[in-house]
């Protein structure tokens, strides 16, 4: 449900239950939008001990939401360092081609270096180009002569080659790192401390990330371990001066180091930490050249929790509970708190995410306190919706604050407040003005 048309999903799982997996991934997304089983090798030391096999790789299952509204994107090519410009090409750096190749192409002639030395082709093999292109070549200086009497090289430009490749179904070790990748940058951000076991290679998350999405997408992980994903997608933004975002959901299960958990007891706390550390060191290198200066590397952490509205709308009841006992008992409780719409020790904080929640805003969405008059309030703002409100959980309010929000630069917008905080004529002067609402 949370998917958008044209979103994609990579699940990661071993041997032993893909076949599960896929079943009731064709079941959930429809066998028609299957787009790769791909393989992950992530680790290259072959195991000798191993009874059966040396168990070398997982499996990524990748299905989109719906496969005739992905696009996939190309993968950026890798060791491009390999090209040069040796001689101040101003088209750029470039690789050296052979001139020659065992394949025939119907080209067979000498050819006469800068240097006077005169050169047939090698024996079982053929010019590249035919004379009328290999003399082109050489009026564009396309031709590397080198020295001596070897043979000349074609000037292959990083400028023309593809952007980009085109994915294959098997991520390898080499180019997309392993399971001890991810152990090593791990350790590296904990100052050499081994937190947690295995964690994915951070280019191997950004290479999914890379494939699956544009600069401004969202990005969310359902079982985010030491971060992984967000540690990717900041240091993709880094790379490329994108504005992606992400989410991650981790529950708060324990660690089952006990060193470890004395300082970090949940693999939430784990994952929070190493966001930290990396948002921290991206901010210190500040470095323009690699990314925009107002790019983002903040996060907000937020804990599900239980309503700090007094009002339920569902209850769960024990079979052959006698409900008529519980209703009685139920407004007996109620009762109670009449004149309390919030449970007791609510925060300020609290209450306005839920208020976000409630009215459909972004979490995301700037948070700032302001003051009306001499009265303080939360000014809440989605960005991207267009939608805004303000909110002060104060128990009264002076008249000028009433009569500041009664004029037109607040004209239409939402204001929310305790429900005894204001007396019926300032409800009466607001819901003419403002969209009012009341806890």
């Amino acid at each position: 449900q949370l998917l958008r048309d044209d979103g994609v999903i990579f699940v990661s799982i071993d041997d032993h239950e893909v076949h599960h997996l896929r079943m009731i991934m064709d079941e959930i997304f429809g066998e028609e939008n299957f787009v790769v089983n791909a393989i992950w090798e992530k680790v290259k030391i072959r195991k000798n001990s191993a009874k059966w096999f040396s168990d070398s790789h997982d499996h990524i299952l990748i299905f989109s939401k719906n496969k005739q509204q992905w696009n996939r994107n190309l993968l950026p090519r890798i060791n491009t360092e390999n090209y040069k410009n040796p001689d101040n090409d101003p088209r750029g750096p470039w690789i050296p081609i052979p001139i020659y190749a065992n394949h025939k192409y119907d080209a067979d002639y000498k050819i006469t270096k800068p240097n006077g030395t005169v050169l047939s082709r090698p024996k079982n093999n053929y010019w590249r180009l035919s004379e009328n292109n290999f003399n082109k070549y050489v009026q564009e200086n396309r031709i590397w002569w080198g020295e001596g009497d070897s043979y000349p090289m074609i000037k292959k430009f990083l400028s023309e080659v593809q952007n980009g490749l085109v994915p294959r179904s098997i991520f390898y070790y080499d180019e997309f790192g392993g399971n001890p990748h991810g152990d090593a940058a791990l350790k590296e951000i904990f100052n050499g401390v081994k937190v947690m076991e295995n964690p994915k290679s951070v280019n191997l998350i950004k290479a999914f990330i890379q494939i699956s999405s544009d600069k401004d997408d969202l990005v969310m992980d359902f079982f985010a371990g030491s971060g992984t994903t967000g540690h990717a997608v900041w240091d993709l933004n880094k790379e490329d001066g994108g504005n992606r975002k992400f989410i991650l959901v981790q529950l708060d299960e324990e660690v089952q180091d006990e060193e470890i958990k004395k300082e970090f007891p949940t693999v939430a706390d784990i994952c929070i930490e190493r966001l930290k550390r990396v948002s921290e060191k991206y901010k210190r290198e500040n470095d323009a050249s690699l990314f925009k200066s107002d790019q983002d590397f903040g996060f907000k952490v937020l804990k599900l929790d239980k309503s700090n509205f007094n009002l339920m709308d569902e209850f769960e009841i024990d079979k052959g509970e006698n409900i008529d006992e519980l209703k009685r008992k139920y407004l007996e409780w109620l009762g109670l708190f009449v004149n309390q719409p919030l449970v007791p020790g609510w925060k300020e904080i609290d209450v306005v995410y839920e208020v976000m929640l409630k009215e459909g805003l972004s979490l995301n969405s700037r948070i700032e306190k302001v003051k009306i008059k001499d009265d303080d309030f939360y000014h809440v703002r989605d960005e991207e919706q267009d939608l805004e409100f303000y909110i002060s959980l104060k128990d009264n309010f002076a008249s000028e604050t009433i009569e500041e929000i009664r004029t037109s630069k607040y004209k239409g917008k939402m204001f929310v407040f305790l429900d005894m905080a204001l007396t019926d004529s300032d409800k009466i002067n607001l819901s003419a003005f403002v969209r009012l609402k009341v806890i």
